[in-house]
């Protein structure tokens, strides 16, 4: 224990005058009232150890609360665990919410064990802070652990403590856990929502959270800004502009303040369904504009490829004295790299450097591997990432590969997927991408290697998928999908196309189909890529001009990529899509990425 000698300060001096025998209780409450930094409670500390009250539970409990309101975790915790002989569930309980809330989340968990261990019995308190400790350290053992204890205390139909139990379970990814927690709630409040809802988008499961979202509506629970903020963010990965749209007049019709928050949800919920025009309308409405209002517009300008508008943004955000950090670097990067500015690129990365004091991240490389890969310069892209200052990861060394399919490099290919499949040996991307470089070689023995090495490491091979929205509704499709109720009336549309385009000079690209097979059925394998179904509705069931917006999970082959651009020339409308790498705006027969993707 620290001797109230050191450093004394007059008023910790005072507290040593007192008498130390004749004191009463009052009085040494009143005292310890008046401490207001840590030396003066460890002076006080010092002092009633002189008194007869050194061993009062009630006095010693201020003391480890006023400890804690100095966040001085280590004093009051020594009070807790070796001063008291019997600490008051309420001290547990404020000790392991401290620790939580300081981002100590496995001492947290340690406390809960150690006060269940000397015989204390949570209440729903104690899970309110504890579980929250479990999801920050995305410990699902400690979590269902902790669960089992709130069932023995019959505390699971709290509403605190099951929304704690659905954000736990959410953030540790078990999702069905989460929501049998959430199906069992008697009662569900703004928060539970919101918990669950944030639950799907963290983990991917947009649709299910856009599900949730419409049966709070009909449950008529009031949404909030973090409401609005998770199904933005859904709807952008989703690409479900219509929905998004929607969702922003509903807060407009509220009057809900659109914060710096909001605001960015919903300048990346236009950017990513690929409406910048909306995205810019937001940005130029927002009273006070953040660092994260800056970029998610300049992120968005970015990952459409407009370069230009990206690093005019980031001038005006500099020259208004906001201070970029590394997100926003990552954002412009981007931007260059989309548009093959390698000069630009290099720059604006040691500006970052030099003028910034900002280190590079593993995205920031992973930027300018991409940027260098795709200007064709793979070998000053592998010298970049073998002289990095950090260990790469999968997605540096999967720029580099992707990079490796666009200019059909097989060399430096097979270097860079044995890299990757000591990081990742059961992702099926990286040996599919390995496949199509052997095959644009036709080099169809490793093709059949790769094909073989998933085999026997029961790797399984992802669905392409492509979606489009329609009237607020998602329709998604595969690649020769025949389940959709139009699915007769789509394939006739892109018969009649493929005839047009064949007029307008199209020649299928067969390379883009694995294994070696003759070039009419390779052909006919193109015409049922998920996209062009996806476009087909599209054209079938909107109005003439109207801008079609679809979303596919995977890289654009380079078939499809052409077949777009001659279908909007024939149909004369705009279709975007947005692929696993970026935006692609076909306008009259041009794709804005200059065929540069």
């Amino acid at each position: 224990m620290p001797k109230a000698a050191i450093l004394p300060s007059s008023h910790a001096s005072r507290l040593l005058t007192v008498s130390t025998t004749t004191e009463s209780l009052s009085n040494l409450i009143s005292s310890l009232n008046t401490c207001i930094s840590s030396i003066h409670l460890r002076c006080f500390h010092a002092k009633i150890l002189k008194t007869r009250y050194s061993a009062d539970v009630f006095l010693l409990t201020r003391l480890a609360h006023a400890y804690l309101r100095s966040n001085e975790l280590s004093s009051a915790t020594r009070i807790l665990t070796k001063v008291l002989q019997r600490p008051p569930l309420f001290l547990w309980n404020e000790v392991i919410k401290a620790y939580q809330h300081n981002g100590l989340f496995n001492d947290s968990i340690d406390l809960y064990d150690a006060m269940t261990g000397s015989g204390v019995r949570p209440n729903e308190f104690t899970f309110t802070f504890v579980l929250p400790a479990c999801a920050a350290a995305r410990s699902v053992w400690h979590g269902r652990r902790i669960h089992e204890d709130v069932r023995r205390r019959s505390c699971e139909r709290n509403v605190f403590v099951a929304t704690a139990l659905i954000d736990m379970y959410g953030k540790c990814g078990e999702l069905g856990l989460a929501r049998e927690v959430f199906d069992g709630m008697p009662e569900r409040g703004t928060a539970s929502f919101n918990a669950m809802i944030s639950g799907y988008v963290m983990n991917g499961e947009c649709d299910d959270a856009v599900s949730i979202f419409n049966q709070m509506q009909k449950s008529g629970i009031q949404p909030d800004k973090m409401t609005m903020v998770s199904v933005l963010q859904a709807c952008a990965s989703l690409g479900a502009l219509q929905q998004g749209r929607w969702l922003h007049e509903q807060m407009v019709r509220s009057q809900m303040e659109i914060n710096v928050y909001i605001g960015a949800a919903l300048i990346n919920m236009y950017a990513r369904c690929g409406s910048m025009e909306e995205a810019q309308r937001v940005f130029d409405q927002m009273p006070q504009k953040d660092l994260i209002s800056w970029t998610s517009i300049i992120s968005g300008y970015g990952m459409h490829g407009l370069v230009e508008a990206a690093e005019s943004l980031f001038t005006r955000m500099v020259d208004s004295g906001v201070r970029p950090d590394a997100v926003t670097f990552v954002g412009v990067l981007s931007g260059f790299s989309h548009g093959g500015k390698v000069d630009k690129g290099w720059e604006y990365f040691n500006k970052m450097i030099k003028e910034f004091k900002l280190k590079p991240t593993l995205e920031h490389y992973s930027c300018m591997v991409d940027m260098l890969g795709r200007a064709g310069r793979l070998e000053d892209a592998e010298k970049l990432i073998r002289t990095m200052a950090i260990s790469p990861d999968s997605g540096v060394w999967g720029g580099l590969l992707n990079a490796c399919k666009i200019h059909k490099n097989v060399l430096i290919g097979e270097r860079v997927i044995k890299e990757l499949l000591k990081l990742e040996p059961t992702n099926a991307g990286w040996y599919v991408l390995m496949s199509n470089i052997y095959a644009s070689a036709k080099m169809w023995d490793g093709v059949s290697r790769m094909r073989l090495m998933m085999k026997e490491k029961k790797v399984p091979k992802p669905p392409a998928w492509s979606s489009i929205e329609i009237g607020g509704q998602v329709h998604s499709f595969v690649a020769f999908d025949r389940t959709h109720l139009r699915s007769d009336a789509i394939y006739k549309l892109l018969k009649d196309l493929e005839e047009r385009m064949r007029l307008e000079g199209y020649v299928a690209e067969t390379s883009c189909v694995l294994g070696n097979l003759d070039d009419d059925m390779k052909e006919e394998m193109l015409c049922g890529h998920s996209e062009r179904l996806a476009i087909a509705l599209g054209l079938l069931s909107t109005g003439e001009g109207e801008v079609l917006r679809v979303m596919k999970n995977l890289r654009v082959c380079l078939d499809c990529h052409n077949a777009t651009k001659l279908i909007s020339k024939i149909t004369q409308r705009e279709i975007i899509v947005r692929d696993s790498n970026r935006f692609h705006h076909f306008r009259e027969g041009v794709c804005s990425c200059g065929d540069y993707w």
